[in-house]
């Protein structure tokens, strides 16, 4: 046993029975432990909270157990986040464990420094030293880093700072990217490679816990890099409430209902959404970024209803690809036509397999019925026309075919806009959906656009008629 695990053993013995039973609450509830030393950090401040704090908390106590390894949680600017992941949540913690050890990044070195203050007032303050007598190393007691004598340790860096060599059991990442460099495509890759080469494979080495807190500010921030990948926790609180994409944890019920109307009321709300404009509100307050210079597609002319008339004309657009686990993907999206109005009735997509295209294609097909026409695009030369053969041939029965495609994405997805803002196109409430909406939001220049292609290719033949896609021309205003 090193010299850190008796310091720590020996902390233990010697206040454990005191402390659980004189502070049992605030040793078991981040948030009772939140409210007490609140008066630390903010002495002219009254406390408030809200149910996101609770939520937030409860993931962090989550994290603390070991349910969770790595969580990213998305939230508005001004919801006391930093403050209660990066500041109080450490203190918590080391109130039962002085051991562990936190490597805390933010993307300047000011702000590590200053939440590493704050940390460093927690712990040295009579209220703190009164309940849990965590001391602090006088050999390590810079701005930047201090230790524990029980062998914790907490370390402040900006994001590209000095973190090899370093052997944390928590790392927090604390709004990665500035405003300003996250539109830049080489000041946010440099942040994604740091920490891709410094922090991903720690917790594959070690029982690392990462926690991964931030507004949104870019399709590719830290975030949507992380969570393309798969294997976070994700907690996404919009400033205002969507249903269609409601966190697990989110309380709220009506649409548009504010996070927080206690702090930002309507008002206050509906200031920020003018200063940042389009492209800030969906990042930073809906925690929905789309490129900028995308809007050839807006969310609000898009009606969500429940239901779709059974009588409607439907044709199944198809986009396929064969990129197993990444990549492009294979999407099918059905449309409806009835008097004039357009819907969005169903979407199937997936990063597949060539056998699993097939599987999904014939499977959908069948669930779709005869009536609806199934429309692929076919890919140029021999090759495309015996992909699109073999599966006529395999679907004997059913209107499968394939479609040629002329001109540019955007050229062909020019009717479908055109009839989009005029109001004519509504779309199935649905898991689905609200991905569907961030990608049309994001077009042209977003991440991906299968699913406008596969709607391109359903919505012109139907508009169309029998035979080959016909293109049309569209002129925007």
């Amino acid at each position: 046993m090193n010299k850190a695990d008796r310091g720590c053993r020996n902390f233990h013995i010697k206040d454990e029975k005191h402390r659980r039973s004189k502070y049992g609450v605030i040793l078991q509830s981040l948030t009772a432990f939140t409210r007490e030393a609140w008066p630390l950090v903010e002495p002219y401040v009254e406390y408030r909270t809200n149910w996101h704090i609770e939520a937030l908390a409860g993931a962090l106590e989550r994290v603390t157990a070991g349910e969770t390894k790595r969580l990213v949680v998305n939230i508005s600017p001004g919801s006391m986040k930093s403050l209660l992941i990066s500041v109080m949540w450490p203190c918590w913690e080391w109130a039962r464990q002085p051991h562990l050890r936190y490597l805390c990044a933010s993307h300047s070195d000011a702000l590590a420094i200053r939440d590493n203050l704050k940390v460093r007032d927690i712990i040295t303050s009579d209220w703190y030293r009164e309940r849990f007598p965590l001391e602090l190393a006088d050999y390590q007691r810079e701005k930047t880093r201090f230790s524990t004598t029980a062998g914790g340790q907490r370390i402040g860096t900006g994001v590209g700072g000095v973190a090899t060599g370093e052997h944390p059991d928590r790392v927090i990442i604390d709004d990665p990217h500035k405003e300003a460099e996250a539109r830049s495509d080489v000041e946010r890759e440099r942040a994604l490679r740091w920490f891709d080469r410094t922090i991903a494979t720690r917790g594959l080495i070690r029982d690392v816990r990462v926690v991964v807190i931030m507004q949104r500010l870019h399709e590719r921030d830290l975030s949507g890099h992380l969570l393309a990948r798969g294997g976070w926790e994700h907690i996404c609180l919009p400033m205002r409430f969507e249903s269609d994409r409601a966190d697990p944890l989110d309380p709220r019920t009506e649409e548009g209902e504010l996070m927080w109307p206690e702090m930002f009321p309507d008002a206050v709300v509906g200031q920020l959404e003018t200063d940042l404009g389009p492209y800030g509100t969906a990042g930073q307050l809906q925690q929905r970024p789309a490129p900028e210079g995308a809007g050839l597609f807006q969310r609000e002319w898009f009606e969500i209803v429940d239901a779709i008339p059974a009588e409607a004309q439907r044709c199944r657009g198809w986009d396929t690809a064969a990129t197993p686990g990444g990549g492009d993907w294979t999407v099918g999206v059905k449309i409806a036509q009835n008097n004039g109005h357009y819907f969005i009735e169903d979407v199937r997509r997936g990063q597949l397999s060539a056998a699993a295209v097939d599987s999904l294609i014939a499977q959908t097909t069948a669930l779709d019925g005869k009536r609806c026409k199934q429309r692929e695009e076919q890919e140029p030369g021999s090759s495309g026309k015996a992909v699109i053969a073999a599966r006529s041939r395999a679907l004997a029965g059913y209107d499968y075919g394939g479609v040629t495609t002329t001109g540019a994405k955007v050229v062909r997805a020019g009717p479908l806009r055109a009839q989009a803002q005029a109001g004519n196109v509504k779309i199935l409430r649905a898991p689905w959906t609200d991905a569907y909406l961030a990608e049309l939001e994001a077009f042209p220049v977003g991440v991906h656009d299968d699913q406008i292609d596969a709607s391109s290719c359903a919505f012109n033949e139907l508009t169309s008629g029998p035979g080959p896609l016909r293109m049309v021309e569209a002129r925007w205003g």
